[in-house]
């Protein structure tokens, strides 16, 4: 008989277990989804940026345009955000 509850107990223990680690692993998918979206709308803009050339307004080829650009546009988009 007590060994009966003990294994009713463990049994009950072990599906609440699964039912959280089951709950954060949902959490844990809708945040890499929402990052993986918010990573291609970083790389659209950036892509953009790349094809826009420099501030001057002067074509320059992509591998000089990416050793000149600064995360500021990405900084300034992170307020953005936080101000919403």
């Amino acid at each position: 008989m007590l060994l009966g509850i003990l294994l009713m107990i463990l049994t009950l223990y072990g599906l609440l277990l699964f039912w959280i680690v089951n709950e954060k692993l949902k959490e844990t998918g809708v945040l890499i989804r929402e990052v993986g979206r918010k990573l291609e709308e970083v790389e659209k803009k950036l892509s953009l940026l790349l094809e826009s050339g420099d501030e001057g307004g002067e074509n320059t080829s992509r591998e000089a345009v990416e050793e000149h650009f600064s995360f500021r546009l990405l900084q300034r988009e992170k307020k953005e955000e936080k101000g919403e």
